[in-house]
């Protein structure tokens, strides 16, 4: 097994300056644009809202349009910087997806916007259609709406299939083309996910846990269940209930930093299973207590966390309080996996990154 916490230390690192990261190699389908839509609705950038909403739904469903590999190859990610947002996709296409696609994004990115706004109309009018969808129609509206050129790159990966990549990207201030200084070349993130790919990250998310993120958080957990044939209402037991509790775990002792409750959430897939991973920073003194309980229920054996668990209940029925503590042994207990935590001191405070390994058969 690998050591999958230390590797989401280094993979949050290389977001540090992102106000929320998202990568996504896993099943695309409704669910994921559904996700996508509530997280557009919570951006705090009003002027962009309705432009970020859409663009993701678009390249979401270029995906969906051109994509020969529907799991292995294709992913799909947002980066929302400082003064911009980036929006990425790559999927494996196709000899004449590839012809289409190179062809009409080298003309696209040659238009100025009075001339893409005319060639939108051309294509409604003439009525040029294509099978796989509009005749470009929602590249068009994406070049469009970001008021910059449409970064691509295309990877040959057989004499006729390609790995296709492509970034949109906006500015957060109305009207605004990006400057040199603002720019996040698709290299970068080419590299960024071929990274996380071979580190077996099915799904990270570093942003804002709002109630209504968490919300569409749980929409992508729930449309990622494993349907294995012999234990599919087991795994799927595990696997989601694992997933609720290591959020809420964010819910209750995650520290706001500028009014924000700023945390990560990721999940790692591999041929043994899946390993579930959050980072949070602590509020004032929990750090000991956190520590101190998750080493005492580390300490049991499995049939020893089941009277563990029993007695947690019989104790919190007559409290009140927001303690994780039967949902952390509880997720031990039917996992029989032991917690794994590590502390790093930033400068915001103590950030605390906790996970758990979810085999695939008990």
């Amino acid at each position: 097994m690998k050591n999958y916490l230390n590797k989401i230390y280094e993979i949050k690192d290389f977001f540090r300056k992102d106000n929320l990261s998202i990568y996504y190699n896993g099943i695309l389908n409704d669910s994921f644009s559904e996700f996508i839509v509530s997280l557009a609705k919570h951006e705090s950038s009003q002027a962009v809202k309705k432009k970020l909403s859409f663009l993701m739904v678009e390249v979401f469903q270029n995906i969906v349009r051109h994509s020969e590999d529907k799991v292995k190859n294709d992913c799909f990610g947002v980066r929302n910087l400082e003064e911009s947002i980036h929006i990425f996709s790559s999927n494996k296409i196709g000899l004449s997806a590839y012809e289409f696609l190179s062809s009409k994004l080298s003309e696209l990115n040659s238009l100025d916007e009075n001339q893409l706004k005319e060639l939108y109309r051309d294509i409604l009018k003439n009525g040029d259609f294509t099978e796989k969808g509009g005749g470009g129609l929602g590249l068009i509206e994406m070049a469009r709406k970001s008021k910059n050129p449409i970064q691509k790159d295309f990877k040959k990966l057989g004499p006729d299939s390609f790995q296709f990549s492509y970034q949109i990207d906006l500015a957060k201030l109305k009207v605004e083309n990006l400057q040199l200084s603002q720019e996040n070349k698709i290299e970068e993130n080419i590299d960024i996910f071929s990274m996380l790919r071979k580190n077996d990250v099915m799904f990270f998310y570093n942003g804002n846990f709002s109630k209504e993120n968490i919300e569409a958080l749980l929409v992508i957990l729930k449309a990622n269940i494993p349907k294995y044939s012999r234990k599919k209402n087991v795994n799927y037991f595990r696997m989601f209930h694992t997933g609720v509790e290591l959020i809420q775990n964010i819910s209750r002792h995650g520290k706001k930093v500028n009014n924000v409750l700023h945390g990560s959430f990721c999940i790692f897939k591999n041929k043994e299973g899946f390993y579930m991973s959050t980072g949070n920073f602590l509020k004032s003194g929990d750090y000991d207590e956190m520590e101190k309980f998750i080493s005492h229920i580390n300490s049991y054996s499995v049939g020893e966390l089941t009277t563990q668990y029993l007695k947690a209940l019989k104790e919190n029925a007559f409290i009140e309080n927001n303690s994780a503590g039967v949902g952390l042994i509880d997720i031990r207990r039917y996992n029989h996996s032991k917690i794994d935590f590590k502390i790093n001191n930033l400068d915001n405070g103590i950030y605390l990154n906790m996970g758990i390994f979810i085999p695939k058969y008990i």
